[in-house]
This record gives structure tokens, C-alpha cells and sequence, in this order.
């Protein structure tokens, strides 16, 4: 019998439940492999703060993602096997300020220093600009589609 390794588990000797499954975790308790009764199984790889970084599952093409993060816990970057790829960038405050992707879609976002959403632009053009009070009560909003509101 060929031996199946996956971080450092013989896949060929984990146990199968009542349900015909076979199910592996890590030291920390994640999920790193699952096998259901007809075969078709995941694979999952965790960084050191359990964040996902790699999946892989057994369907026709042999999907896979990886993942990477900052400091915080925000993905900063995902690229899957179909040969999309996505891209983020965070504030200080971890407020999504920059997404772009693979198909060359994008986003850009402004906020305040208690987080409200000022800014909107994606490059489908569209785009919209939100004022707040002393309070963080919307007080004005307008968009690239001719919408205009004050509260």
C-alpha cells in the first residue's frame, strides 16, 4: 500500500468513523485532513496563529488556495489554481483601504480615525463620499450614480 503523507500524517492509517469518514487534525485542533465514504478528501494547512493557509480538495481539477497574512489576521494576498489572485492592503486600524485582483477589478476606501467609511472608488467607476458629524452620525452622502442624501 502506497503511504499518503500530509503534514506529517499517514493518511493510510487514520481511523474511519461510523459514517465512513476519515477526519485528521493538528496539534492545535484544525482540521488538516477529511475524507468522506466515497473518497473525495481536503486538505488544509494552518499558519502559527491558525490562520488557513493552504487548502487543496480532491474534486476533477484539483483545486487548491494559499493564503497569507499580516500581524493582524487579515489576508493580504490569496491565489487559487484556477489563476485568480487577489490582493489586500490594511490601515493601522485595519480597515480594508486597497483590494485589487486578478481579473483587474479594484476598490479604494478612506475612513476616519473612528472608522466610518468616507471614501468609495472601484474601477468600474463608480464611487461615492459619506460625511459624518461630530457624533458619527452620517450627516452626508453622495455617489457616481447621482444619489445625494443629508440626515
Amino acid at each position: 500500500m502506497e503511504k499518503k503523507i500530509w503534514l506529517g500524517v499517514d493518511i493510510s492509517k487514520i481511523k474511519t468513523n461510523s459514517d465512513g469518514e476519515k477526519i485528521a487534525y493538528n496539534s492545535k485542533g484544525d482540521k488538516i485532513y477529511y475524507e468522506d465514504a466515497q473518497g473525495d478528501w481536503e486538505k488544509c494547512d494552518y499558519d502559527e496563529e491558525g490562520n488557513e493557509i493552504y487548502f487543496e480538495y480532491s474534486n476533477s481539477k484539483k483545486y487548491w488556495s494559499k493564503k497569507e497574512y499580516d500581524e493582524h489576521g487579515n489576508v493580504i494576498y490569496h491565489e487559487d489554481s484556477n489563476d485568480f489572485w487577489e490582493k489586500h492592503d490594511y490601515d493601522q486600524r485595519n480597515n480594508l483601504i486597497y483590494y485589487e485582483d486578478s481579473n483587474g477589478y479594484w476598490e479604494k476606501r478612506e475612513y476616519t480615525k473612528n472608522n466610518n467609511n468616507t471614501y468609495y472608488e472601484d474601477s468600474d467607476g463608480y464611487w461615492s463620499r459619506t460625511k459624518y458629524g461630530k457624533r458619527n452620525k452620517k450627516i452626508h452622502f453622495e455617489d457616481s450614480d447621482g444619489n445625494k442624501e443629508v440626515y
